[in-house]
C-alpha cells in the first residue's frame, strides 16, 4: 500500500527534475558558449594571418600563446596524476600543423585519471583565461583591483547576478578602452599580448578527442551533483540566487576574455585587409 509520504515524494519529483535541469543549463550554457566563441575567434584569426602571410606567420602570436596552451595541459596532467611522457612548449611543425604538444598517459580503470582527460583537453581555455587575467593585473592593476573590490564590495549586495556581471565587465572595459589609453604604447602592447594568448587558447581537434574519454564520468558527476543541488533548492530556493551571484565573477572573466580576444581579432582583420591573399590555408 502506498503511503501519503510516498505520494508527496512522487509529486515533488517533477519539480526536482525541472529545478535540476534549469540549474545545469544555467551553468553549462555560458561555458559551452564561451568555448565555441573562443574557438571561432581563434580559427578566424589564424586563418586570416595564414592566408596573407603563410602558415609560419602564426608564430608571431604562437611564441607566447603556444607555451601557455601546452603548460595548461601539463598543469592538468599533474592535477589528475597523468604521466607526462613528452612535452614541447614551442616546436613549430608545418607538416603536422602543430606548434607544440604534450603527450601523456594514464591508468585505464582509474576513474579519477580517466576523468582528468576531460580537464586536460579543455585546459587551454582555463589557462588562457588565467593568463589574460595576469596580463590585466600587469598592465592595468587599478582596473583589476577595482573589479575585485566591486565583487566583494557592499555596493553589490542585493544586486542580481546579471547586474553584477555587466557592472564588472563594463567597468573593466571602460577603464581599459578609455580615450587616453588608446594612444599609448601600453594599450597596444597589452592588446598584442592578448592576441598572442587568445589566438591559441582554444583546444585543438586532438584535445577535444582526448577530452571525450572523461565526458561520461563527468556527466555522471554533474548529474548527481545537480540532483543534490536540486534537493537543496527545494528546501532553500534562495540558494539558486546565491549560486548565480557566486559564479558571476567567473562569467565576467569569460565575457571579458571574449571581448578582448574579439577586439584583438578585429584589429588583425582590419590591418590585414590591405594585404592580398597569397596562400591557401588548410
Amino acid at each position: 500500500m502506498v503511503s501519503f509520504t510516498d505520494l508527496k515524494a512522487l509529486e515533488t519529483m517533477p519539480n526536482l527534475v525541472s529545478t535540476t535541469l534549469q540549474l545545469l543549463l544555467m551553468l553549462a550554457i555560458p561555458l559551452l558558449a564561451f568555448a565555441w566563441i573562443i574557438h571561432r575567434i581563434e580559427r578566424l584569426t589564424q586563418r586570416r594571418l595564414a592566408e596573407r602571410f603563410g602558415w609560419r606567420s602564426i608564430m608571431w602570436t604562437g611564441w607566447l600563446g603556444t607555451p601557455v596552451h601546452e603548460l595548461s595541459h601539463a598543469a592538468m596532467c599533474v592535477v589528475f596524476r597523468h604521466r607526462i611522457d613528452e612535452i614541447s612548449l614551442f616546436e613549430p611543425d608545418e607538416d603536422a600543423r602543430r606548434l607544440g604538444y604534450v603527450r601523456h598517459s594514464f591508468r585505464h580503470g582509474n576513474k579519477f585519471e580517466e576523468l582528468g582527460n576531460l580537464f586536460i583537453g579543455i585546459a587551454p581555455l582555463i589557462g588562457g583565461s588565467i593568463a589574460l587575467s595576469l596580463l590585466l593585473w600587469m598592465f592595468y592593476p587599478d582596473a583589476a583591483r577595482e573589479a575585485v573590490l566591486h565583487v566583494a564590495g557592499a555596493e553589490t549586495v542585493g544586486t542580481g547576478p546579471l547586474d553584477r556581471m555587466v557592472a564588472i565587465t563594463t567597468g573593466l572595459c571602460r577603464h581599459i578602452f578609455s580615450p587616453e589609453h588608446l594612444g599609448s604604447g601600453r594599450f597596444w602592447g597589452f592588446l598584442y599580448l592578448v592576441l598572442c594568448v587568445g589566438s591559441h587558447m582554444a583546444p585543438s581537434r586532438s584535445d577535444y578527442a582526448g577530452a571525450k574519454r572523461g565526458v561520461m564520468i563527468f556527466a555522471v558527476i554533474v548529474a548527481l551533483g545537480g540532483l543534490l543541488l536540486g534537493v537543496v533548492l527545494q528546501r532553500y530556493p534562495q540558494f539558486a540566487w546565491w549560486l548565480a551571484v557566486a559564479i558571476s565573477p567567473l562569467l565576467s572573466l569569460l565575457l571579458l576574455t571574449v571581448i578582448l580576444c574579439g577586439i584583438a581579432s578585429a584589429v588583425v582583420h582590419l590591418v590585414t585587409h590591405f594585404f592580398p591573399v597569397r596562400f591557401e590555408h588548410v
